[in-house]
């Protein structure tokens, strides 16, 4: 269970609207969740007076306001201001800030493809793969003329993306598609697995018999099964596996059950934030 948030200020009854994600505020707190999910829209713009001003009179937070102030008075950089509120209202970890003013300072002098594909890359490395998916289909189109490299890696994080919604088809073809840009061997290696993944044992084996330029590369693939499946048997998750087929053998069928659907919500749970914003 997560520690209760104490919140600051007070619920505002005028809203403040952010342009960029058409959205109402209300509350300190709410404008920090929009900091922590979406912080590629954090621009020189979010260096906003009218902010300040709403925080101080529409939330209460007149201390803060104050120090926002110091910001227009003198130039302060974006990065510094949403990390003022950000410690004043103390909605975030220590780790999630360190990561909002990661994605800040590597925004500064970007153009907006290079932002889009940082965006994408960011949702992918936080579990949000539908929306990583929605942003890599806008940028294909926007991959500057002769960055090959570049192009490789969007594909690649593409298939990760893919790869993790147990779309292994769809996968194959992104890495497949990395590959053949930039002949990254990671990219082959993933390749091969999302295929693996998608075929049964019998077509996979067909399927490097006839690809022989990929022989070196399954044998690679094999071992990093091999080493994934011994490193599973020692999760967790291994255990409640191991012990749901004991429930079953022994016909403890509530026992049976009850873990089962546990399961079964922890996994919607984890679909629900993977796919959702």
């Amino acid at each position: 269970m997560k520690q209760p948030l104490l919140c600051v200020g007070k619920y505002a009854e005028t809203p403040y609207y952010f342009p960029k994600l058409c959205v109402h505020i209300r509350s300190a707190e709410e404008l920090c969740y929009l900091f922590k999910t979406n912080p590629f829209i954090l621009d020189q713009d979010i260096v906003d007076k009218n902010l300040a001003d709403w925080l101080a009179y529409e939330c209460g937070l007149t201390e803060l306001g104050e120090k926002l102030g110091g910001f227009f008075r003198k130039v302060g950089s974006t990065s510094m201001f949403v990390m003022t509120i950000l410690e004043y209202v103390n909605y975030c970890t220590a780790a999630e800030q360190e990561q909002i003013a990661e994605v800040l300072q590597n925004n500064v002098g970007l153009n907006n493809f290079e932002k889009k594909k940082n965006r994408a890359d960011f949702l992918v490395e936080n579990g949000k793969y539908l929306l990583a998916l929605k942003e890599y289909e806008l940028i294909l189109d926007m991959i500057p003329d002769g960055e090959i490299l570049i192009g490789s890696r969007i594909y690649h994080n593409r298939g990760v993306a893919f790869a993790n919604l147990f779309r292994f088809e769809r996968a194959a073809e992104s890495f497949l598609k990395a590959f053949e840009l930039a002949g990254s061997e990671e990219s082959g290696i993933q390749y091969l697995c999302a295929v693996r993944k998608h075929l049964t044992e019998g077509e996979y084996i067909r399927f490097i018999a006839d690809r022989p330029q990929f022989h070196n590369l399954s044998l690679q693939v094999e071992r990093l099964l091999e080493q994934a499946t011994e490193s599973f048997l020692e999760t967790e998750e291994s255990r409640r596996l191991f012990a749901l087929k004991m429930y079953k053998e022994e016909g403890n069928v509530n026992s049976y059950y009850e873990e089962i659907n546990r399961l079964a919500e922890e996994i919607k749970k984890q679909y629900r934030e993977n796919v959702l914003d």
